[in-house]
């Protein structure tokens, strides 16, 4: 997928700030070997830190929207927040802007139905996402694929992925520091991001691909109208990498598991869902072996514990590598950021478990940039300092049933 950038002068032009930076450039070269999208060049980003920071800034643009707003979504509650997006979006649609809305039928489960119903009585086109109807989804099987992707796109100049649904859980910041009570139901964790520039048209197709999915598709004749030129506001390199759960892509696998193993200096992982398969632990593994200073931020406390058990079964052999592990003590942990070397940053909605990477439809942004990178490190470096880290010492006087609950979750690695 690399011969329709290969031309750009702008890519190449970008691409030389890492010439005598022979580790990065191999970096980037594996990454590129298995990204589902071409890498683009002249974007801009913004990393948005926790809900109130997040819906400010999308609020923002969806006001400033002249024809249409694309919204994905695992979860749009009808809560608080919930409504206030309806309200606005309603108000969109009166001043003629096309609106589309698309939930999955299982991360919006809660939401009742009235909810939706009256978004489309605003004139707001909106679909569920496989059904759990069997009436509406004959495919039931397939049940259990479910779209987790956050993307929004607006008139196709302006998009926002990350870690963020639409949901009253982001109402404060996590510096509120909520704690393990109040923090299962406000105040998570999580990150998001502002993308301007030719990026936002592989965010705009994932969203199509995704409506087509769960209805008729758009004409193809307004296409354009949906995937217009943009300017290239910055010099920002970005690929987006989206997997679909009815395809053989393993793209999103194979980025996280070639970054992994082309870190050559620091690899720093914030992930709210960590249950890698071994191969990626096996990669984390001889990263810290050969240098690198490998570190991972992870829930001290979880709305899923079946998954943090899961986590919890890798510190062993991490910590035995030397990698430092450590639990986010104050907020729930949401967010899902990779940055290695300082240079490549992967922010969306993958969690590190064979469910997003099989089972789900998600998208990542995957950054190459160095001011963007520092960003995140800053961030995680934050985040570490709300942490409590996890020690060798520590971790081998855990009790025997912690260790029995490890066990029994490899059992069922496949479906977490």
């Amino acid at each position: 997928m690399l011969s329709e950038d290969e031309s750009d002068p702008l890519l190449k032009s970008a691409l030389e700030e890492y010439q005598d930076d022979a580790a990065v450039r191999e970096l980037v070269a594996a990454v590129r070997q298995y990204s589902s999208m071409p890498l683009t060049s002249g974007n801009r980003v913004g990393a948005l830190i926790d809900g109130p920071q997040t819906y400010a800034a999308i609020e923002a643009d969806l006001k400033a929207a002249r024809h249409h707003i694309h919204l994905e979504t695992f979860i749009f509650g009808a809560d608080e927040i919930g409504r206030r997006f309806g309200e606005l979006l309603a108000q969109k649609r009166k001043e003629g802007v096309e609106v589309r809305v698309l939930y999955d039928s299982i991360g919006s489960m809660d939401t009742p139905k009235d909810f939706f119903e009256q978004l489309r009585q605003q004139g707001i086109e909106v679909r569920e996402f496989r059904p759990m109807n069997p009436v509406k989804n004959p495919r039931i099987w397939d049940i259990h694929n479910r779209d987790h992707r956050k993307i929004i796109v607006i008139d196709g100049k302006v998009g926002f992925t990350g870690g963020i649904n639409i949901d009253s859980t982001y109402s404060s910041p996590s510096s509120s520091r909520p704690g393990p009570k109040r923090g299962i139901d406000d105040g998570w964790r999580d990150t998001h991001m502002r993308i301007q520039g030719p990026a936002v048209k592989q965010l705009q197709t994932l969203f199509l691909q995704s409506w087509a999915e769960a209805g008729e598709p758009l004409p193809a004749k307004q296409g354009d109208r949906y995937l217009p030129a943009v300017p290239s506001p910055g010099n920002t390199l970005i690929t987006i990498v989206g997997n679909d759960s009815e395809s053989d892509d393993r793209s999103l696998y194979g980025t996280y598991l070639a970054a992994f193993k082309q870190s050559s200096r620091r690899l720093w992982i914030t992930h709210a869902y960590f249950a890698p398969n071994p191969e990626l632990l096996d990669a984390l593994v001889d990263a810290a072996r050969r240098g690198v200073d490998v570190r991972l931020i992870v829930p001290a406390f979880t709305d899923s514990r079946i998954v943090l058990n899961a986590t919890q079964s890798t510190f062993t052999p991490l910590l035995n590598a030397g990698v430092k592990i450590y639990e986010l003590k104050d907020a729930l942990l949401h967010a899902k950021s990779v940055v290695i070397d300082g240079s490549v940053s992967i922010v969306g909605s993958a969690n590190l478990d064979m469910r997003s990477f099989l089972h789900n439809d998600e998208v990542n942004a995957i950054v190459i940039d160095r001011d963007f990178g520092q960003r995140m490190e800053e961030v995680f470096k934050r985040d570490e300092r709300a942490s409590r880290p996890v020690t060798l010492e520590r971790w081998q006087k855990r009790s025997l049933w912690q260790r029995f609950k490890e066990f029994g979750v490899k059992l069922f690695g496949y479906w977490i």
